[in-house]
């Protein structure tokens, strides 16, 4: 995949991030079906992505005899992921409350961690883009459609949850996560190790944002949308793994 390409798509989902507050589907109090399209999207990468990854790294962990394991139990990257997932629930919803009671309170540390786990997820992202191994254009760019559209619901709902400050500093500090992990894939290629090693607590915190923030209440819910999204995402990444990256 060229490098232009690969820029143009960093590109988009930048453009996304900047410009979700403006969107006129979002400015009135409805449940737009597209944020159901972004959840099914982004539960299909968490489980059929993100949590393999895990085993990789796992995989990682035990690969040469001398390295003796903290835990004799083969579980560390999960117990890693479990860790980020709870760390980031407690903060996420203390981040949330100071958020809405001090409309000028400082920068919490509960949300520099969070803001730090989406940083690191929008760098992996980019590190992906640049370094996709296949040099199918179709493939590549329902990729990037469909990291676009889970865009979509994260930057939706990060921005409902920090009103005034991803409009701010935010939605510009993760397109400068996305860019420098896509200038990383370009000049370091030995980082594709560390970044399935960064991807242990990332689960966690990506985890909670898919279940808890992207699946809206069912009177929100737009349930056909959601399923053909699963049906479609599901469909795609069974195709690359199994035809575009051979």
């Amino acid at each position: 995949m060229t490098i232009y390409v690969s820029f143009l798509a960093v590109l988009a989902l930048s453009l996304v991030a900047v410009t979700i507050p403006y969107w006129s589907v979002f400015q009135n109090s409805t449940h737009p079906p597209i944020l159901s399209v972004s959840a099914g999207i982004g539960i299909t990468y968490v489980f059929l992505t993100l949590l393999p990854k895990l085993a990789e790294v796992q995989a990682l962990l035990n690969v040469t005899d001398a390295y003796t394991p903290v835990l004799p139990i083969g579980l560390q990257a999960y117990l890693v992921a479990l860790a980020g997932f709870v760390v980031f629930l407690v903060t996420a919803n203390k981040g949330l409350a100071e958020e809405f009671k001090v409309a000028k309170a400082r920068v919490s540390f509960g949300e520099v961690l969070i803001f730090g786990v989406f940083g690191l997820y929008y760098a992996q992202i980019g590190f992906l883009l640049g370094e996709w191994p296949s040099g199918n254009w179709f493939g590549y760019l329902v990729l990037v459609f469909a990291f676009g559209m889970h865009f979509v619901g994260i930057n939706f709902h990060i921005w409902k949850r920090y009103p005034r400050r991803y409009p701010k500093f935010l939605r510009w500090v993760f397109c400068a996560c996305l860019i420098l992990g896509w200038i990383a894939s370009l000049i370091a290629g030995q980082l594709s190790v560390w970044t399935k090693f960064a991807t242990m607590f990332v689960a966690g915190g990506i985890i909670i944002m898919a279940i808890r923030e992207e699946i809206p209440p069912e009177k929100d819910a737009h349930i056909v949308c959601f399923l053909v999204s699963v049906v479609a995402a599901t469909a795609f990444i069974l195709f690359a793994k199994t035809v575009l990256l051979r």
